[in-house]
């Protein structure tokens, strides 16, 4: 009966060492299984990490933006208003032109219909101014000789 009770015993034994081993293999797994969860973990949160800092980013950039399109906005706004500024100045310069040009266009009429007199003297005056002689003065405006030695004196 010994004999069967080692038996039995050896028997308990190696059940004993199957179930450790078996228990042994099994915590083993369950430790990569936790290890490899671990390191998922990890990876979850750099990446949730990751993700508040970009969030973050464009929390900051959706503020710049704004602040970006409002400069922008006000920028335009006062371009504009200077825009209008310039062309209501260059409106007035065009009007003052206008007017002055009108104005430069009564006085020639008036000089082209004053005396044909006058018109000679004038010619005769850019005739010394050329250098012309008392004679040749004489010639072209059809003056006597006194009134054009006059113009000539005059204007030397």
């Amino acid at each position: 009966m010994l004999s069967v009770s080692l038996l039995v015993a050896i028997a308990a034994l190696v059940l004993a060492l199957l179930a450790l081993t078996a228990v042994i293999i099994t915590s083993r797994k369950q430790a990569q299984i936790i290890e490899r969860q671990q390191q998922r973990l990890m990876m979850l949160t750099e990446s949730a990490s990751e993700v508040l800092a970009l969030k973050q980013q464009l929390n900051s950039s959706g503020n710049d933006f704004a602040q970006t399109e409002q400069l922008q906005q006000s920028l335009e706004q006062s371009l504009k208003h200077q825009l209008e500024q310039q062309s209501e100045r260059l409106q007035q310069q065009v009007r003052q032109l206008t007017e002055e040009q009108h104005a430069l266009q009564q006085k020639f009429e008036q000089l082209s219909q004053q005396d044909p007199g006058a018109k000679l003297y004038q010619r005769a005056a850019k005739l010394v101014a050329t250098g012309a002689s008392v004679e040749e003065i004489m010639q072209e405006c059809d003056l006597p000789r006194a009134e054009a030695e006059l113009i000539a004196a005059m204007r030397k």
